[in-house]
């Protein structure tokens, strides 16, 4: 749904010492100037809401929804005071990081404090993953994630929000929310509490912006690349199609009448402290931080990771606990069902584009073993529940896991939901059913959601959750690929054709191409690759972060055993650096293989069926 903004608009000026307001009483005035920054740091100021109480708590939020780490916004907060309505100071004690206490909160009327950036911040603690922080670059970039920059006092979380940004000329703010009041430079925005604040990040620069129209819905593209190699054109036609899949797989139309892709890059391969490039969903909104690159190069990981956060529309934006729906900013308290806020989630960002787009089986399958693989790194025997409750400390390691069996969770419970229904029903039907009972307002206890999807499903997925999901068994993935014609094996050896002999190529910060060992196997060693080398060409022809793909993908959809190739790399020869030829006549050779997938040759006509509900192929 279209947020809904109906608040009064009230303009205000800041004097020295002291301010004069248009106070409804219980509004929060916020006011910041993003020209006037000072030694990096922006300055906040407050209009409070009035009080009743004796004394005022102020507070930070220590972690915000999607994250999973506690962060601790307040210690990036400095220089807070609290004053009355002739601009005298009143007391305001620091009492934890997070938290300022105000006595005699009767007569507080405003407060101010600066507010240090997050990313290229050097405090203590946790460091924080971009696209959660905050980015002030003077003339140049604002990001702004609202819980970095704007707080709330005890017990009015639910009080309404307005903020009033003034801004460089010439800047733009990308949101999903809507501006109330527009001038030359300065943007009011008005919201109902500070879940909904929080819930629209804000980012200022000179607009490089394009729009798409899908399912009823207005989508913003707007990105900030320094050298101009990815715009929001390109991005547009990427997602465009993406989106228009994902419309297809949410039943025809899309949940929101406005959503807002706001795209930062950096040319540095070595700009987020966090070394790390993703994104975090709001409700209208992502945000995400990733390296400037080639637009060919960046494509498809911002369609792969903009298919997971657009999909968070649906979970948990729509189908959430009350620890999110009523999200605890100070002591949270963590939801069980990570396996479908995050798990279902990435599960559907794969199946949306080979049930609805053009991507093979073969690559799908592909995609379905990688996923295994990664998650072999974490205790396939915890509880998935439990390490959700856990994930914020004691089972802090584990988290990662609901991007790899977490999104396999989903994939069996899809297909043994097509089992149980000869078909007609799995997570896309669910998903929607769960919206419907509930949605953005109305949560659903935590130790409920089971028995609520097996009294809308079937009593076999009652045991299935227990088994699998509550419980520490492996997933039944024998007889869960068996119902769609496909073949697992956890280890099997098979023959392959790999002209890289089981090394990989990783792209370094250095922009070189350098060679590492993976599951080498005989063809490699015979090639003579050594860890580290760095890749020249292939076959004649030069190759670089830019081509490398498409250079190797080109060569291996027509190889055959038998022929010749030949690399060229550089590599340190006791301590000098030479220039080397590689030569070798390409092979078959025998491999150990985990997690083998592969499509029966003459599968029944029930395995077709259930096959094709699942995957339309």
């Amino acid at each position: 749904m279209k947020k809904i903004i109906f608040l009064s608009v009230f303009f205000f000026l800041f004097h020295a010492g002291n301010i004069s307001s248009q106070n409804d009483l219980s509004t929060y005035h916020f006011s910041i100037d993003l020209t006037k920054l000072h030694n990096d740091l922006l300055t906040v100021n407050l209009i409070t809401p009035s009080f009743t109480t004796d004394t005022a708590v102020y507070r930070m939020p220590a972690i915000v929804p999607g994250t999973y780490k506690i962060y601790n916004f307040g210690r990036f907060v400095f220089n807070f005071h609290a004053y009355d309505k002739s601009g005298n100071e009143l007391n305001a004690y620091h009492s934890d990081a997070n938290t300022w206490k105000i006595p005699g909160a009767k007569k507080l009327d405003h407060l101010s404090y600066d507010v240090e950036d997050t990313w290229d911040s050097n405090q203590r603690g946790e460091v924080i993953f971009e696209p959660a922080g905050t980015n002030f670059q003077q003339d140049t970039n604002f990001v702004l994630n609202n819980h970095a920059i704007f707080g709330y006092f005890d017990g009015m979380k639910k009080n309404n929000y307005e903020i009033q940004i003034a801004h460089p000329n010439g800047f733009y703010g990308s949101s999903g929310l809507i501006s109330t009041i527009k001038d030359m430079n300065t943007d009011t925005y008005a919201v109902p509490d500070y879940m909904q604040l929080v819930d629209g990040p804000i980012m200022y620069c000179r607009p490089d912006t394009a729009h798409i129209l899908v399912g009823g819905a207005d989508v913003l593209i707007s990105v900030y690349s320094p050298h101009k190699l990815v715009t929001a054109k390109f991005i547009a036609d990427s997602l465009r199609l993406l989106l228009d899949l994902q419309r297809q797989y949410l039943g025809g139309t899309l949940p929101v009448k406005n959503y807002a892709f706001i795209i930062y890059c950096t040319g540095n391969p070595d700009g987020y402290r966090s070394h790390s490039f993703g994104a975090l969903e709001h409700s209208y909104s992502s945000l995400y931080t990733l390296l400037e690159m080639k637009p060919e190069l960046i494509a498809q990981t911002i369609k792969d990771v903009s298919a997971h956060e657009f999909f968070h529309i649906v979970t948990p934006l729509s189908i959430h606990s009350k620890e999110i729906g009523d999200f605890d900013y100070d002591v949270p308290k963590m939801s069980e069902h990570l396996w479908m806020y995050e798990g279902l989630t990435e599960y559907a960002a794969h199946h949306v584009q080979i049930k609805y787009g053009d991507l093979s089986l073969d690559n799908y399958l592909r995609d379905i073993r990688h996923e295994m693989i990664s998650a072999d790194n974490f205790d396939d025997a915890l509880s998935f529940t439990k390490m959700s409750k856990g994930c914020l400390d004691e089972y802090e390691d584990q988290y990662n896991n609901v991007y790899a069996k977490g999104a396999l969770i989903g994939l069996c419970l899809d297909i043994r939901l097509r089992q149980l229904s000869d078909g007609k029903y799995g997570t896309q039907e669910l998903m929607n059913d769960l919206s419907k009972k509930y949605g953005k307002d109305r949560s659903f206890d935590d130790d409920s959601l089971f028995s609520d999807i097996v009294k809308l499903t079937y009593p076999e997925i009652g045991d299935f959750f227990k088994r699998y999901v509550e419980g520490g068994e492996p997933l039944p993935f024998d007889s869960i690929f068996d119902a769609v014609g496909i073949g697992y094996q956890r280890r099997a050896m098979v023959k392959v054709l790999d002209p890289m002999g089981g090394y990989g190529i990783r792209y370094d910060s250095d922009g070189k191409l350098r060679l590492f060992p993976g599951n080498v196997n005989d063809f490699g060693r015979e090639m003579k690759f050594q860890k580290g080398d760095v890749l020249l060409s292939f076959n004649g022809k030069k190759v670089t972060g830019e081509n490398i793909s498409e250079v190797m993908d080109h060569y291996r959809a027509g190889m055959k055993e038998g022929d010749k190739i030949k690399f060229v790399v550089k590599r340190n020869v006791n301590g000098k650096t030479e220039t080397v030829k590689l030569k070798g006549t390409l092979r078959t050779v025998q491999v150990s293989k985990k997690y083998v997938l592969t499509p029966y040759d003459h599968p029944t006509d029930q395995q077709l069926k259930i096959r094709k509900a699942w995957i339309n192929k």
